[in-house]
C-alpha cells in the first residue's frame, strides 16, 4: 500500500478547509490525552449539560479540532459530547516534524483509541458515533469496521459512522473490498464540486464507501455546488444543509429519534442527489 501517497494528497485536501468568519463556540475544555507510553497530545471536548451520546471526531490531514467548531456546536445543542484529538499531522501539533508520513496515519488510530477510552470512562453506556472530514472520514470508517485487512482497527463502541467527503479511491490502499467489513450505518455527505487537483478528479469517488460497503444502512448525499470546504462553512446554505443532515443521522442512529429517521427518509431536496443502499 502507498501510505505516503495517501498522506501527501490528504494533506492538500485538508488545507482547503477554511474557518468561517462567523463567531465560533470554544470547546468546553482541552484535555491532555496520553496516547501511549511514548506520546501524548491534547483533545478538545465540547460537552452539553446533559450528554445523550458521544461523537469521536477525526479532522482532515493538517487540520485541528477548532476548525470545526460551528459543526460541533450544533451537535452539542442536540445533546452530543464531541471529542476531537489533535493528530500528529496537525499544523497545531508541536512535534509534527518528528513523524513520517507513514507514522502519522498509524498514530491517528492510536489517538482515536485513547479518545474512545476517555469517552467510555466519562460517559459509560452512552451511544458512540465516529465522524470525520476527508482523511478523518477514512479513519472513522475504520473504527466502524472498514479496512479490516490493515489490522484490528474496529472500535466496538462505535455504532454509526458519519463522514464529510473522503480521500476517495486510493490505489494500493482503498480497493473493492476495503469497505466490505464496515459493520455499522454510514452517512457520507459531499458535493458535486468536491474535486482536488491531482487527487480526486471525480466527485463521485467520495461515495465509494457507500457504493462498496454492505447494503442496508448506507447513505450518500451529494449537494449541488459543494466542494471540499463544504463542512468549513462556505457557502453558508450548503454548510447548514450538511450539518442538518449529519445531526439528523446522529439523532437517528444514536438516539433512535423517529423524526430524524423520517427526515433522512424524505425525498431528496432540490439540488441534492441521494444514494441509499
Amino acid at each position: 500500500m502507498n501510505i505516503s501517497r495517501l498522506i501527501r494528497r490528504a494533506a492538500f485536501c485538508a488545507l482547503l478547509l477554511v474557518p468561517s468568519v462567523a463567531a465560533l463556540a470554544a470547546p468546553s475544555r482541552v484535555e491532555p490525552l496520553q496516547v501511549s507510553a511514548q506520546r501524548s497530545t491534547t483533545m478538545a471536548v465540547w460537552e452539553p449539560a446533559q450528554v445523550r451520546g458521544v461523537v469521536l471526531f477525526s479532522s482532515g490531514h493538517g487540520a485541528w479540532p477548532e476548525r470545526y467548531e460551528r459543526l460541533f456546536q450544533t451537535w452539542v445543542d442536540a445533546g452530543f459530547a464531541v471529542l476531537a484529538p489533535v493528530h500528529v499531522d496537525s499544523m497545531k501539533y508541536p512535534e509534527r516534524d518528528k513523524f513520517t508520513l507513514q507514522q502519522s496515519l498509524g498514530e491517528r488510530f492510536s489517538d482515536m483509541r485513547a479518545t474512545s477510552a476517555y469517552a467510555a470512562a466519562h460517559w459509560p453506556g452512552k451511544p458512540v458515533a465516529a465522524a470525520g472530514h476527508s482523511l478523518g472520514t477514512l479513519i472513522s470508517t475504520a473504527l466502524g469496521g472498514a479496512l479490516a485487512t490493515l489490522g484490528p482497527l474496529r472500535d466496538p463502541s462505535v455504532v454509526a459512522v458519519l463522514g464529510f467527503s473522503s480521500p476517495g479511491k486510493i490505489p494500493g490502499l482503498i480497493g473493492p473490498d476495503s469497505y466490505a467489513s464496515l459493520a455499522v450505518p454510514l452517512l457520507e455527505v459531499t458535493g458535486d464540486k468536491d474535486v482536488v487537483p491531482g487527487f480526486v478528479s471525480n466527485p463521485a469517488d467520495h461515495l465509494y464507501a457507500v457504493e462498496t460497503a454492505p447494503a442496508g444502512d448506507k447513505t450518500g448525499v451529494v449537494l449541488a455546488g459543494g466542494d471540499h470546504n463544504l463542512i468549513g462553512g462556505e457557502p453558508e446554505a450548503l454548510f447548514d444543509r450538511a450539518r442538518q443532515l449529519g445531526t439528523a443521522f446522529l439523532q437517528a442512529e444514536l438516539l433512535d429519534d423517529p423524526q430524524a429517521r423520517a427526515a433522512l427518509a424524505a425525498p431528496a431536496a432540490d439540488g441534492e442527489q441521494w444514494l441509499r443502499r
